[in-house]
Formats: structure tokens, sequence, C-alpha cells
């Protein structure tokens, strides 16, 4: 039941990671195949850019919606509109007596630059 509203009208595809070994023994994130989450929502909340004399680089903080039960995890990743998102921190999943209500939420990072 979650899901039907326009509001919450994007596909997502959530790509499970984890720390571990490639096939050289070097430690990294490995990434699963992705699943396509449909019912989800992805807004902008705000950036910052950080100059130096290094370089330049915007991080930008956006709010995820998704179905109570799509599992998602603090080292997942979000992809959406060709774009990779960070999870970052800890997703809830926001339970509510109505089944309409229910959520995960979760806040993105993208870091361009």
């Amino acid at each position: 039941m979650f899901g039907r509203s326009v509001l919450m009208d994007q596909t997502v595809a959530h790509i499970a990671r984890h720390y571990g070994e490639d096939d050289r023994g070097n430690e990294t994130w490995i990434e699963a195949d992705p699943v396509d989450v449909e019912h989800c929502s992805v807004q902008p909340l705000d950036s910052v850019e950080y100059l130096t004399a290094a370089a330049d680089q915007t991080v930008s903080r956006w709010q995820f919606f998704g179905p109570p039960g799509m599992g998602l995890a603090h080292t997942d990743l979000i992809e959406v509109d060709g774009t990779k998102y960070e999870v970052d921190g800890k997703p809830g999943v926001a339970r509510s007596v109505s089944a309409f209500l229910s959520h995960t939420t979760a806040i993105l990072k993208e870091y361009t630059g």
C-alpha cells in the first residue's frame, strides 16, 4: 500500500555494499547488483562548497523516502537519474498505524568536484 502518492513517483536503484577484499586482496567497497525500488522520493536539502588551494568540492545533502521493507543500510548507495548518493548515517523506518504512512527515511550525500 505504501507509496500510492503522486509525491512518491521515483524509481531508484538500491545498491547494497560492504567493505571487503577485491580479487587482488585490496580492501575496498564491494557493491551488489542494483535493485530497482519503486515509490520513492529524493528531495534536495542543502549543499556546502569547500574551497581549498588543492581542489574545490561541493557536498550536497538529500532527503530520501522509500518503502518500509527495503532494507536500506548505512553503507548502501542510492542511484537516481544516473547519480549515485551515499547514505549518511543510519537510515530509519518510520512506523504508522496506517500502512500508507510507514516509510524508510535517510539522508543522502553527493560529492562533486
